[in-house]
Protein backbone atom coordinates (compact mmCIF):
# COMPACT_ATOMS: atom_id res chain seq x y z
CA UNK A 1 0.00 0.00 0.00
CA UNK A 2 1.13 3.38 -0.69
CA UNK A 3 1.41 5.27 2.65
CA UNK A 4 1.16 8.33 0.35
CA UNK A 5 -2.56 7.83 -0.22
CA UNK A 6 -3.41 6.69 3.27
CA UNK A 7 -1.78 10.24 4.35
CA UNK A 8 -3.79 11.89 2.05
CA UNK A 9 -6.95 9.88 3.25
CA UNK A 10 -6.40 10.74 6.58
CA UNK A 11 -5.55 14.41 5.88
CA UNK A 12 -8.90 14.93 3.93
CA UNK A 13 -10.85 13.03 6.86
CA UNK A 14 -9.48 15.08 9.27
CA UNK A 15 -10.65 18.28 7.77
CA UNK A 16 -14.10 17.17 6.93
CA UNK A 17 -14.93 16.19 10.55
CA UNK A 18 -13.50 19.01 12.13
CA UNK A 19 -10.10 18.03 13.30
CA UNK A 20 -7.73 20.84 13.77
CA UNK A 21 -4.85 18.55 14.24
CA UNK A 22 -4.26 14.87 13.63
CA UNK A 23 -1.47 12.21 14.31
CA UNK A 24 -1.05 8.53 12.29
CA UNK A 25 1.16 5.75 13.06
CA UNK A 26 1.24 2.80 10.44
CA UNK A 27 3.07 -0.55 11.25
CA UNK A 28 2.78 -3.20 8.61
CA UNK A 29 4.55 -6.68 9.60
CA UNK A 30 5.91 -9.51 7.59
CA UNK A 31 5.82 -13.10 9.14
CA UNK A 32 6.76 -16.46 8.03
CA UNK A 33 8.18 -19.49 9.10
CA UNK A 34 8.51 -23.44 9.11
CA UNK A 35 7.49 -25.78 11.99
CA UNK A 36 8.73 -29.72 12.08
CA UNK A 37 8.18 -32.43 14.39
CA UNK A 38 9.19 -36.42 14.13
CA UNK A 39 11.80 -35.55 11.43
CA UNK A 40 8.69 -34.12 9.34
CA UNK A 41 7.55 -30.62 8.36
CA UNK A 42 4.22 -30.39 10.03
CA UNK A 43 3.47 -26.69 9.35
CA UNK A 44 4.28 -23.81 6.81
CA UNK A 45 2.75 -20.15 7.21
CA UNK A 46 3.27 -16.49 5.31
CA UNK A 47 1.23 -13.19 6.45
CA UNK A 48 1.25 -9.91 5.91
CA UNK A 49 -0.58 -7.35 7.95
CA UNK A 50 -0.74 -4.04 9.42
CA UNK A 51 -2.11 -1.67 11.52
CA UNK A 52 -2.78 2.22 11.81
CA UNK A 53 -3.61 3.93 14.80
CA UNK A 54 -5.11 7.79 14.00
CA UNK A 55 -5.09 10.65 17.02
CA UNK A 56 -7.22 14.00 16.16
CA UNK A 57 -7.24 16.99 17.95
CA UNK A 58 -10.71 18.29 18.12
CA UNK A 59 -11.37 21.47 20.28
CA UNK A 60 -8.54 21.00 22.27
CA UNK A 61 -9.40 17.58 23.10
CA UNK A 62 -7.32 14.19 21.77
CA UNK A 63 -9.12 10.98 20.31
CA UNK A 64 -8.20 7.85 18.98
CA UNK A 65 -8.90 5.02 16.94
CA UNK A 66 -7.38 2.19 15.30
CA UNK A 67 -7.61 -0.30 12.94
CA UNK A 68 -5.86 -3.53 11.59
CA UNK A 69 -7.44 -2.44 7.87
CA UNK A 70 -4.99 -0.14 6.02
CA UNK A 71 -6.38 1.17 2.97
CA UNK A 72 -8.08 5.04 2.48
CA UNK A 73 -11.40 3.84 3.38
CA UNK A 74 -10.68 2.25 6.57
CA UNK A 75 -8.47 5.51 7.21
CA UNK A 76 -11.05 7.87 6.75
CA UNK A 77 -13.53 5.40 8.85
CA UNK A 78 -10.99 5.72 11.89
CA UNK A 79 -10.55 9.62 11.97
CA UNK A 80 -14.41 10.19 12.23
CA UNK A 81 -14.27 7.49 14.73
CA UNK A 82 -11.28 9.92 16.30
CA UNK A 83 -12.78 12.90 16.31
CA UNK A 84 -16.34 11.49 17.64
CA UNK A 85 -14.14 10.36 20.81
CA UNK A 86 -12.30 13.74 21.25
CA UNK A 87 -15.77 15.23 21.08
CA UNK A 88 -17.09 13.06 24.20
CA UNK A 89 -14.00 13.70 26.61
CA UNK A 90 -14.06 16.11 29.70
CA UNK A 91 -10.18 16.79 29.78
CA UNK A 92 -8.07 19.00 27.42
CA UNK A 93 -4.89 17.14 25.81
CA UNK A 94 -2.16 17.65 27.79
CA UNK A 95 0.68 17.76 25.64
CA UNK A 96 -0.86 18.73 21.81
CA UNK A 97 1.27 17.02 18.93
CA UNK A 98 4.92 16.61 18.59
CA UNK A 99 6.60 18.63 15.60
CA UNK A 100 9.95 16.34 15.74
CA UNK A 101 13.24 16.39 17.87
CA UNK A 102 16.38 18.33 16.64
CA UNK A 103 18.41 15.34 15.87
CA UNK A 104 17.80 11.60 15.20
CA UNK A 105 20.88 8.87 15.85
CA UNK A 106 20.87 7.03 12.15
CA UNK A 107 19.77 3.23 12.55
CA UNK A 108 21.34 0.30 10.62
CA UNK A 109 18.59 -1.38 10.85
CA UNK A 110 16.45 -2.18 7.46
CA UNK A 111 14.35 -4.81 6.23
CA UNK A 112 15.75 -7.95 5.41
CA UNK A 113 14.82 -10.52 2.43
CA UNK A 114 12.93 -13.21 4.21
CA UNK A 115 14.25 -16.87 3.52
CA UNK A 116 11.81 -18.68 1.54
CA UNK A 117 10.22 -21.79 2.25
CA UNK A 118 12.85 -24.52 0.98
CA UNK A 119 14.91 -22.63 2.74
CA UNK A 120 13.17 -22.69 6.48
CA UNK A 121 12.20 -26.09 5.79
CA UNK A 122 15.90 -27.22 5.12
CA UNK A 123 16.91 -25.37 8.35
CA UNK A 124 13.56 -27.02 10.41
CA UNK A 125 15.08 -30.49 9.70
CA UNK A 126 18.12 -29.87 10.22
CA UNK A 127 17.44 -29.09 13.90
CA UNK A 128 15.59 -32.13 14.23
CA UNK A 129 18.34 -34.35 12.53
CA UNK A 130 20.98 -33.19 14.78
CA UNK A 131 18.82 -33.36 17.38
CA UNK A 132 17.94 -37.00 17.31
CA UNK A 133 21.71 -37.66 16.71
CA UNK A 134 22.95 -35.86 19.47
CA UNK A 135 21.97 -38.15 22.12
CA UNK A 136 20.10 -41.43 22.29
CA UNK A 137 17.94 -40.25 24.64
CA UNK A 138 16.45 -37.38 22.79
CA UNK A 139 12.47 -38.66 21.86
CA UNK A 140 9.95 -37.71 19.50
CA UNK A 141 7.69 -35.16 20.67
CA UNK A 142 11.07 -32.77 19.85
CA UNK A 143 10.22 -29.77 18.20
CA UNK A 144 11.75 -27.49 15.97
CA UNK A 145 10.49 -24.04 14.06
CA UNK A 146 12.42 -21.64 12.00
CA UNK A 147 10.59 -17.98 11.39
CA UNK A 148 11.28 -14.70 9.92
CA UNK A 149 9.93 -11.36 10.13
CA UNK A 150 9.93 -7.81 9.13
CA UNK A 151 8.29 -4.35 10.48
CA UNK A 152 7.84 -0.86 9.00
CA UNK A 153 6.84 1.77 10.69
CA UNK A 154 6.06 5.19 9.63
CA UNK A 155 4.69 8.04 11.90
CA UNK A 156 3.26 11.27 10.64
CA UNK A 157 1.21 13.99 11.66
CA UNK A 158 -0.06 18.12 10.85
CA UNK A 159 2.87 19.31 12.71
CA UNK A 160 5.23 18.25 10.35
CA UNK A 161 6.95 14.98 11.72
CA UNK A 162 7.58 12.34 9.36
CA UNK A 163 9.06 9.56 11.05
CA UNK A 164 9.98 6.00 8.88
CA UNK A 165 12.13 2.61 10.85
CA UNK A 166 12.17 -0.82 9.47
CA UNK A 167 14.02 -3.84 10.29
CA UNK A 168 14.21 -7.67 10.27
CA UNK A 169 15.01 -10.69 12.05
CA UNK A 170 15.40 -14.82 11.58
CA UNK A 171 15.51 -16.89 13.89
CA UNK A 172 15.17 -20.70 14.46
CA UNK A 173 13.95 -22.69 17.98
CA UNK A 174 14.24 -26.17 19.61
CA UNK A 175 12.32 -28.00 22.21
CA UNK A 176 14.55 -30.78 23.44
CA UNK A 177 12.59 -33.62 25.19
CA UNK A 178 14.62 -36.30 26.28
CA UNK A 179 13.49 -39.72 28.19
CA UNK A 180 15.71 -41.77 30.83
CA UNK A 181 13.72 -44.36 31.88
CA UNK A 182 10.71 -43.69 33.29
CA UNK A 183 11.97 -40.15 33.64
CA UNK A 184 11.44 -37.36 31.03
CA UNK A 185 12.26 -34.00 30.59
CA UNK A 186 12.25 -30.85 27.98
CA UNK A 187 14.52 -28.00 27.19
CA UNK A 188 13.92 -24.94 24.60
CA UNK A 189 16.52 -23.01 23.25
CA UNK A 190 16.09 -19.80 20.69
CA UNK A 191 18.88 -18.42 18.96
CA UNK A 192 18.81 -15.47 16.02
CA UNK A 193 19.91 -17.24 13.09
CA UNK A 194 22.52 -13.71 12.18
CA UNK A 195 24.89 -14.83 15.46
CA UNK A 196 24.38 -18.60 16.80
CA UNK A 197 24.49 -21.73 14.46
CA UNK A 198 22.21 -24.46 13.86
CA UNK A 199 24.76 -26.48 15.91
CA UNK A 200 24.54 -24.63 18.58
CA UNK A 201 20.97 -23.75 19.22
CA UNK A 202 20.88 -28.22 19.20
CA UNK A 203 23.46 -28.59 21.92
CA UNK A 204 21.95 -25.46 24.10
CA UNK A 205 18.61 -27.70 23.62
CA UNK A 206 19.49 -31.40 24.20
CA UNK A 207 22.32 -30.41 26.96
CA UNK A 208 20.21 -28.39 29.23
CA UNK A 209 17.39 -31.24 28.77
CA UNK A 210 19.82 -33.63 29.94
CA UNK A 211 20.93 -31.93 32.28
CA UNK A 212 17.30 -31.98 34.24
CA UNK A 213 17.45 -35.68 34.51
CA UNK A 214 17.72 -37.03 37.69
CA UNK A 215 16.80 -33.38 39.16
CA UNK A 216 15.22 -33.31 42.98
CA UNK A 217 14.01 -30.71 45.53
CA UNK A 218 16.27 -28.76 48.18
CA UNK A 219 15.17 -27.90 51.65
CA UNK A 220 12.88 -25.22 52.83
CA UNK A 221 15.03 -22.10 53.81
CA UNK A 222 16.83 -18.80 52.82
CA UNK A 223 19.64 -19.65 49.92
CA UNK A 224 21.88 -17.07 48.69
CA UNK A 225 21.13 -17.81 44.38
CA UNK A 226 22.07 -17.10 41.13
CA UNK A 227 19.62 -16.36 38.29
CA UNK A 228 21.19 -16.87 34.51
CA UNK A 229 20.24 -14.30 32.14
CA UNK A 230 17.64 -15.64 30.60
CA UNK A 231 15.65 -15.64 34.24
CA UNK A 232 16.50 -12.35 35.45
CA UNK A 233 14.96 -11.03 32.08
CA UNK A 234 11.60 -12.82 32.72
CA UNK A 235 11.51 -11.22 36.27
CA UNK A 236 12.52 -7.58 34.51
CA UNK A 237 9.36 -7.90 31.45
CA UNK A 238 6.87 -8.82 34.32
CA UNK A 239 8.06 -6.09 36.42
CA UNK A 240 9.04 -3.16 33.71
CA UNK A 241 6.03 -0.88 34.89
CA UNK A 242 6.93 -0.01 38.22
CA UNK A 243 9.46 2.01 36.48
CA UNK A 244 6.55 3.67 34.49
CA UNK A 245 6.30 7.18 35.22
CA UNK A 246 1.86 6.35 34.67
CA UNK A 247 2.70 3.78 37.17
CA UNK A 248 4.00 6.05 39.69
CA UNK A 249 1.14 8.98 38.73
CA UNK A 250 -1.02 6.18 39.43
CA UNK A 251 0.34 5.27 42.66
CA UNK A 252 0.49 1.70 41.91
CA UNK A 253 4.54 1.39 41.89
CA UNK A 254 6.69 2.12 44.91
CA UNK A 255 8.96 3.43 43.26
CA UNK A 256 6.42 7.07 42.92
CA UNK A 257 7.79 10.29 44.48
CA UNK A 258 11.57 8.23 44.59
CA UNK A 259 13.48 9.82 42.36
CA UNK A 260 17.13 10.83 43.16
CA UNK A 261 16.91 7.86 46.64
CA UNK A 262 18.88 4.75 46.78
CA UNK A 263 16.27 1.65 45.80
CA UNK A 264 18.10 -0.71 45.11
CA UNK A 265 21.90 -2.64 46.03
CA UNK A 266 24.85 -0.15 44.88
CA UNK A 267 26.21 -3.43 43.06
CA UNK A 268 22.74 -2.56 40.64
CA UNK A 269 22.71 -0.44 37.71
CA UNK A 270 19.99 -0.46 35.38
CA UNK A 271 19.87 1.05 31.72
CA UNK A 272 17.49 1.55 29.40
CA UNK A 273 19.65 1.92 26.10
CA UNK A 274 17.46 1.69 22.91
CA UNK A 275 21.08 1.51 20.39
CA UNK A 276 22.61 -1.48 22.57
CA UNK A 277 24.35 -3.14 19.76
CA UNK A 278 23.07 -6.62 21.01
CA UNK A 279 19.17 -6.04 21.48
CA UNK A 280 16.97 -6.55 18.72
CA UNK A 281 15.87 -3.39 17.23
CA UNK A 282 17.17 0.47 17.24
CA UNK A 283 14.42 2.82 16.31
CA UNK A 284 15.60 6.04 16.87
CA UNK A 285 12.09 7.33 17.94
CA UNK A 286 9.34 5.99 20.26
CA UNK A 287 5.55 5.79 19.97
CA UNK A 288 4.99 9.59 19.89
CA UNK A 289 7.72 10.51 17.30
CA UNK A 290 10.58 11.82 20.13
CA UNK A 291 14.08 10.94 19.65
CA UNK A 292 15.51 8.04 21.81
CA UNK A 293 18.18 7.71 24.35
CA UNK A 294 20.73 5.96 26.30
CA UNK A 295 19.75 6.67 29.88
CA UNK A 296 20.34 4.89 33.51
CA UNK A 297 17.37 4.64 35.35
CA UNK A 298 19.17 3.08 38.47
CA UNK A 299 22.91 4.04 38.85
CA UNK A 300 24.43 1.88 41.92
CA UNK A 301 21.44 2.14 43.58
CA UNK A 302 20.31 5.43 43.26
CA UNK A 303 17.25 6.36 41.39
CA UNK A 304 17.41 8.49 38.63
CA UNK A 305 14.53 8.43 36.56
CA UNK A 306 11.64 6.71 36.08
CA UNK A 307 10.61 6.11 32.27
CA UNK A 308 8.12 9.54 30.94
CA UNK A 309 6.38 9.90 27.96
CA UNK A 310 5.31 13.63 27.16
CA UNK A 311 1.83 13.60 28.56
CA UNK A 312 2.67 12.31 31.80
CA UNK A 313 6.17 14.41 31.84
CA UNK A 314 3.87 17.20 31.84
CA UNK A 315 1.89 15.73 34.28
CA UNK A 316 4.69 15.17 37.02
CA UNK A 317 6.47 18.20 36.04
CA UNK A 318 9.37 16.51 33.66
CA UNK A 319 10.77 15.93 30.60
CA UNK A 320 10.30 12.90 28.75
CA UNK A 321 12.73 10.43 28.51
CA UNK A 322 11.36 9.40 25.19
CA UNK A 323 9.73 6.33 26.27
CA UNK A 324 6.29 6.24 24.94
CA UNK A 325 4.64 3.28 23.29
CA UNK A 326 1.85 5.91 22.97
CA UNK A 327 0.39 9.03 23.70
CA UNK A 328 -0.59 7.28 27.08
CA UNK A 329 1.45 4.55 26.85
CA UNK A 330 5.46 3.76 28.11
CA UNK A 331 7.70 1.40 27.42
CA UNK A 332 11.26 0.06 27.73
CA UNK A 333 13.51 0.77 24.83
CA UNK A 334 16.26 -1.66 25.59
CA UNK A 335 16.51 -1.93 29.52
CA UNK A 336 19.45 -4.73 30.77
CA UNK A 337 21.25 -4.57 34.10
CA UNK A 338 25.11 -3.72 33.52
CA UNK A 339 27.26 -5.97 33.14
CA UNK A 340 29.97 -6.33 36.55
CA UNK A 341 33.47 -7.86 36.42
CA UNK A 342 33.19 -11.39 37.48
CA UNK A 343 32.71 -14.00 34.65
CA UNK A 344 29.75 -16.60 35.37
CA UNK A 345 31.99 -19.15 36.35
CA UNK A 346 33.22 -16.69 39.06
CA UNK A 347 29.57 -15.59 40.11
CA UNK A 348 29.58 -19.41 40.96
CA UNK A 349 32.68 -19.02 43.15
CA UNK A 350 31.86 -16.52 44.96
CA UNK A 351 28.16 -18.16 45.59
CA UNK A 352 30.37 -21.11 47.17
CA UNK A 353 27.55 -22.76 48.24
CA UNK A 354 23.19 -21.89 47.16
CA UNK A 355 21.16 -22.17 43.95
CA UNK A 356 21.11 -21.38 40.42
CA UNK A 357 18.02 -20.57 38.77
CA UNK A 358 17.31 -21.19 35.63
CA UNK A 359 13.61 -20.79 35.29
CA UNK A 360 10.77 -19.04 36.77
CA UNK A 361 7.09 -20.49 35.98
CA UNK A 362 4.20 -18.47 36.44
CA UNK A 363 5.21 -14.68 36.33
CA UNK A 364 1.85 -13.79 35.28
CA UNK A 365 -0.10 -15.74 37.86
CA UNK A 366 2.35 -15.97 40.86
CA UNK A 367 3.42 -12.19 40.54
CA UNK A 368 1.91 -9.16 42.03
CA UNK A 369 3.37 -6.14 39.95
CA UNK A 370 1.72 -3.53 42.43
CA UNK A 371 2.85 -4.88 45.88
CA UNK A 372 6.02 -6.46 44.06
CA UNK A 373 5.37 -9.82 45.52
CA UNK A 374 5.63 -13.12 43.76
CA UNK A 375 5.70 -16.84 44.70
CA UNK A 376 7.06 -18.20 41.70
CA UNK A 377 7.60 -22.37 41.00
CA UNK A 378 12.06 -23.07 39.81
CA UNK A 379 14.56 -25.34 38.27
CA UNK A 380 18.09 -25.19 38.00
CA UNK A 381 21.11 -26.72 39.76
CA UNK A 382 22.04 -27.16 43.17
CA UNK A 383 25.83 -25.46 43.79
CA UNK A 384 28.25 -26.74 46.18
CA UNK A 385 31.99 -25.21 46.50
CA UNK A 386 31.48 -23.07 43.30
CA UNK A 387 30.17 -25.81 41.11
CA UNK A 388 26.78 -26.84 39.86
CA UNK A 389 26.30 -29.89 41.63
CA UNK A 390 23.01 -31.38 41.10
CA UNK A 391 19.59 -30.76 39.19
CA UNK A 392 16.86 -29.33 41.53
CA UNK A 393 13.36 -28.84 40.76
CA UNK A 394 9.41 -28.98 42.08
CA UNK A 395 10.18 -25.50 44.41
CA UNK A 396 9.42 -22.11 45.13
CA UNK A 397 10.87 -19.47 45.00
CA UNK A 398 9.03 -16.22 47.26
CA UNK A 399 10.53 -12.51 47.68
CA UNK A 400 9.62 -8.90 46.77
CA UNK A 401 10.89 -7.50 43.58
CA UNK A 402 11.31 -4.23 45.21
CA UNK A 403 13.43 -6.11 47.90
CA UNK A 404 15.05 -8.39 45.27
CA UNK A 405 16.80 -5.00 44.13
CA UNK A 406 18.25 -4.50 47.31
CA UNK A 407 19.82 -7.65 47.35
CA UNK A 408 21.74 -7.59 44.67
CA UNK A 409 25.25 -8.64 45.62
CA UNK A 410 27.12 -9.21 42.12
CA UNK A 411 26.38 -8.91 38.59
CA UNK A 412 28.46 -11.00 36.07
CA UNK A 413 30.08 -9.72 32.88
CA UNK A 414 28.67 -11.53 30.62
CA UNK A 415 24.91 -9.74 29.49
CA UNK A 416 22.90 -11.12 27.17
CA UNK A 417 19.71 -9.67 25.26
CA UNK A 418 16.66 -12.17 24.35
CA UNK A 419 16.29 -13.14 21.03
CA UNK A 420 13.59 -10.02 19.62
CA UNK A 421 13.62 -8.65 22.90
CA UNK A 422 14.31 -4.89 23.92
CA UNK A 423 15.41 -6.59 28.08
CA UNK A 424 19.06 -7.88 28.69
CA UNK A 425 20.69 -8.64 32.07
CA UNK A 426 23.71 -10.67 33.41
CA UNK A 427 23.89 -13.40 35.70
CA UNK A 428 22.82 -11.87 39.18
CA UNK A 429 23.50 -12.90 42.68
CA UNK A 430 21.01 -12.52 45.23
CA UNK A 431 21.49 -12.94 49.32
CA UNK A 432 19.02 -14.36 51.41
CA UNK A 433 16.09 -15.32 49.30
CA UNK A 434 13.25 -17.64 50.55
CA UNK A 435 13.25 -21.12 48.77
CA UNK A 436 10.05 -23.15 49.80
CA UNK A 437 11.18 -26.88 48.90
CA UNK A 438 10.76 -30.07 50.97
Amino acid sequence: MNMDIIKNAVAEAAKQFGAQEYELTITAKEDTGVEALKKEITAVSYSRSGSMTVRCVVGGKSGYASSELVTPEAAAEIVETACGNALVLDEADQVGLFPGSDRYETSRDTAITLPGADELKERALKLQELAYAADPRVIDGTQSFVSGMNIVQDVMNSAGLQLHYETGLVYQGLMAAVRDGEEAADEFCLTDVSRKTTEYTVDKAVSGALGKLGADTVPSGKYNIIMDSATVCSLMETYATVFSARSAYLKTTLLSGREGELVASEALTLVDDPFHPEKFGHCPFDGEGVAVYAKNVIEKGRLNTLLYNRMYASLLGRQTTGNASSATGIEPKGLYIAPGGLSNDELLEKLGDGLYLTSLQGLHAGANVQSGDFSLQADGYLVRDGKKAAPIKNFTVADNFYQLLNKVTAVSSELKFGVGSDYGAPEVLFTGVAVSGK
